[in-house]
């Protein structure tokens, strides 16, 4: 290097230059962020229709009785399990909206199972056991159409041993539909639902009557 380089301003205006960090084009970044949020919107579409096991324990406020009452009441801390949930941008059919006793529910306020489940059902479990009598179940009918009232599904009687008895309904055209069914030693039910060709299934209640 002479001493002419050193002393001309062309020369270290160059070195400053190319001692700047590479800068990336605008359209680079652009490209990047929109690939990262494709990646983001895609797993999120990919988990909403995902019709993945759902389970959730509702803490317990108070204790059964020995009277005839309703076992899977939200307060008396029962276990929730579905096989899905319907969730969409706006709406989440949450399978606890079964338990929450609510006499006049909105449309929001129901278990639906996921589009994509083509075998839906639901679990009611108790923290103890007791004898059941009966099950109610309110359909899509009570805030809905009678028409999205699931018609076919089976009730079993769910014992810390095993399965128990079980109830098949093949034609319900009810929306609050009462089923009869009396087993001892019991811990829950589980209903299995048919889908009426696309049809999801909607259900705003589940009761479990017994002692």
């Amino acid at each position: 290097m002479n001493s002419s380089s050193v002393r001309d301003p062309w020369y270290w205006a160059l070195v400053l230059d190319s001692a700047q960090p590479l800068r990336r084009s605008p359209r680079v970044w652009i490209l990047v962020l929109t690939s990262l949020a494709c990646v983001w919107l895609c797993g999120l579409v990919l988990f909403l229709a995902s019709p993945g096991t759902f389970e959730m324990t509702l803490p317990r406020r108070r204790q059964p009785t020995r009277e005839l009452q309703n076992l899977s009441r939200w307060d008396l801390g029962p276990t929730v399990r579905a096989s899905s949930y319907y969730a969409d941008w706006i709406n989440h059919h949450h399978p606890a909206f079964i338990v929450d006793d609510k006499a006049s529910p909105d449309l929001v306020e129901k278990w639906a199972s996921a589009q994509r489940d083509e075998h839906p059902w639901i679990e009611l479990l108790w923290r103890e056991n007791h004898t059941l009598e009966r099950v109610e179940i309110r359909h899509a009918g009570v805030a809905e159409g009678a028409d999205l009232n699931a018609r076919r599904y089976r009730i079993v009687c769910l014992r810390s041993s095993g399965p128990g008895p079980a109830l098949d309904v093949d034609s319900n055209s009810e929306s609050i539909a009462r089923h009869d069914l009396h087993c001892e030693d019991a811990r829950g039910v589980r209903i299995e639902f048919e889908r009426h060709g696309k049809d999801i299934v909607r259900v705003f209640e589940v009761e479990t009557w017994g002692r």
